[in-house]
């Protein structure tokens, strides 16, 4: 790995993002768009912006651009080809020297495998719900907590978690686990459905990080076991499930409560090493205990974004937001890196 001079002055910046052309027309016109009011947006708080849309591969599109001069904004969630992507983006960024924004590889590799970030939240003492990994079906044994949610391990953005994912019985629920190991061709996470409300607690810093205005999502006429944010509700426009899922920035909570949930969202995103900037998930069960169940590095920061809702409800318009961003992870140029940890074995 190489480590030149970093730059003296947070000036230039690279906006490295992705575009996929196995997605839709409307959806590459989008990110493009999102891309273009990013750039317009850093651009307008004095920075010299250069936009490089990979698909493939990053340290050829980046071979123009000195490390020593350019700072990356790493907006890059995937490669074609390879959804799973993100830590290996982040791991080329460092072997070529770049300061980047964001998590590093290792935490990414934790989040983007759920098994190993419930791990990581059950060593560390974080409230989070029941749950087992299942390689096979035998590993069901023994399950009684129901309701249940089944999540395949290594989806992100609600992917493979639709209205079916909740389970009421050990015959739904085998079914449901079977789907995920053959039709998704992974292991399965089982977890407790905690009834409740859902938040979204975006926080952006290092040390101690900043919490926003926390956000609720509001389910209009679902049904208890029916209040999930599954992949219709996140990214089908025309779907009631996207209609019915209302985000409410900032969700009305008392102080001892909100309290209460960001403690518990800076200490996953800590347990987790996010950096600079991340989305917590919660349950707030109705008992009023804060239960994690999802910790986001790099969270997906496009014009409809919770993190860019929660930013704009703190003040920030998106270029600002980026800014803040960029100076975030510039104020930790002459820090070491944290000593890797190794990542814990997980047991069915």
């Amino acid at each position: 790995m190489r480590h030149p001079s970093r730059p003296r002055t947070l000036r230039q910046v690279i906006l490295l993002y992705n575009v996929d052309g196995a997605w839709p027309p409307e959806d590459q016109m989008y990110a493009r768009e999102c891309a273009r009011r990013l750039h317009e947006g850093l651009q307008a708080h004095g920075l010299v912006v250069h936009p490089v849309e990979v698909c493939r591969e990053v340290l050829s599109a980046l071979a123009p651009y000195d490390p020593a001069e350019w700072v990356v904004f790493n907006w890059c969630e995937a490669l074609e080809g390879d959804p799973y992507a993100e830590p290996r983006i982040a791991r080329a960024l460092e072997s070529a020297g770049f300061l980047y924004t964001g998590s590093g590889p290792w935490t990414l590799t934790v989040a983007g495998n759920k098994a190993l970030m419930k791990a990581f939240l059950t060593l560390n003492g974080i409230p989070t719900p029941t749950w087992r990994v299942c390689q096979r079906l035998l590993d069901l044994e023994g399950w009684t907590d129901f309701p249940a949610i089944v999540k395949p391990i290594r989806e992100h953005g609600s992917i493979g978690i639709t209205p079916e994912a909740v389970v009421t019985s050990p015959a739904a629920l085998r079914a449901r686990v079977e789907y995920v190991l053959e039709t998704l061709r992974q292991p399965a996470l089982v977890e407790a459905f905690i009834p409740g409300r859902e938040l979204n607690v975006s926080l952006w810093g290092n040390g101690d990080p900043e919490p926003l205005p926390i956000s609720e999502i509001l389910f209009d006429g679902l049904r208890e076991e029916e209040q999930i944010v599954d992949q219709f509700a996140k990214w089908d426009r025309q779907s009631e499930r996207y209609r019915r899922t209302i985000p409410q920035v900032p969700a009305p909570l008392d102080e001892r409560t909100e309290a209460e949930v960001v403690h518990v969202a800076t200490l996953a995103y800590r347990a987790l090493r996010v950096r600079d900037y991340g989305r917590v998930d919660i349950r707030l069960a109705p008992d009023g205990m804060p239960y994690v169940i999802d910790v986001n590095p790099n969270p997906d920061i496009s014009l409809d974004a919770g993190f860019v809702r929660s930013a704009a409800a703190a003040g920030y318009d998106y270029g600002r937001m980026a800014a803040h961003i960029l100076r975030i992870a510039w104020a930790r140029r002459t820090r070491r890196a944290p000593v890797s940890l190794a990542l814990p074995r997980v047991r069915a």
